[in-house]
């Protein structure tokens, strides 16, 4: 009955933590969205930490500030990358992540992507 409780427990602050890094991206997102226009890119780790990347772009593609959460538990938050600031997003290409780790080149290049379906899908925002 007591390893039930626990797990039980354990599984209840997983959520509470869940929530509560959820909130803070949200958070960290509308700051940089008064800003320009965010772009975000992901990469999942299933056996090493998982990392997500928010850049704000001005009107020409060129980031303005960097963000990243990387970790593997929910305790994460998001923390200045200023790696790519002052560089147009559309210029980064795997040879511009030399000496980044791999889950945070994937979540940058994911960023690219994103980006570039984002304009050709025709749903660019001037603001």
């Amino acid at each position: 009955m007591a390893y039930i409780l626990t797990a039980v427990g354990v599984w209840f602050l997983q959520g509470v933590f869940g929530l509560w890094q959820i909130r803070h991206f949200n958070k960290g997102f509308k700051r940089l969205r008064k800003e320009g226009r965010v772009v975000v890119g992901k990469s999942k780790g299933r056996t090493r930490a998982g990392v997500v990347v928010l850049f704000c772009l001005n009107q020409e593609g060129q980031i303005i500030r960097g963000e990243k959460l990387e970790g593997v538990s929910s305790l994460a938050r998001l923390r200045p990358f200023p790696t790519f600031n002052n560089r147009n997003l559309l210029e980064l290409v795997p040879s511009a992540c030399d000496g980044l780790d791999k889950g945070t080149t994937k979540a940058v290049l994911n960023a690219v992507e994103n980006y570039q379906g984002f304009m050709a899908a025709g749903r660019a925002v001037t603001l």
